[in-house]
């Protein structure tokens, strides 16, 4: 009886130490991040007919859950922007929709973090920069 109780323990405090000290990405994330990078890819093709600034978060290590959130707000905006427009191709139309769920489920699957600043305290940047730091930052999840 006392073994277990001493295995419970042990294995209690595992997760705990896991939990504050951040955990390896589940299998869930790494399967949805190549997915997120590659459609960004798609939207790349529309970089010069996207003229936006949009709210581009640089806290990325400390803050990764309010920056994935910040991104999915700003392509929920972006969505919006570019719905009529008969020039952007319906492929980076369903790449957008695709990325917005994808995004919402990575972000549902990172804890939450202590002070973050919000998306609007960033700095705007134009599309071009916007989709490179989400790039990056989705990449540097994947190491």
């Amino acid at each position: 009886m006392m073994c277990k109780v001493l295995i419970f323990s042990c294995i209690s405090v595992a997760m705990l130490v896991t939990t504050a000290y951040g955990a390896s990405l589940s299998s869930e994330k790494m399967e949805i991040l190549p997915t997120l990078i590659k459609d960004l890819g798609i939207l790349e093709k529309s970089k010069n007919e996207i003229h936006l600034e949009l709210y581009t978060p640089n806290e990325i290590q400390e803050c990764s859950r309010q920056t994935l959130q910040c991104y999915l707000e700003e392509m929920v905006t972006l969505k919006k922007e570019i719905e009529d427009e008969p020039e952007i191709e319906n492929e980076v139309k369903n790449a957008l929709q695709n990325i917005k769920k994808n995004l919402q489920r990575l972000t549902d699957l990172n804890p939450i973090e202590g002070e973050c600043k919000i998306c609007e305290a960033n700095d705007k940047k134009n599309f071009p920069d916007f989709l490179q730091q989400l790039t990056d930052f989705l990449r540097s999840m994947q190491k």
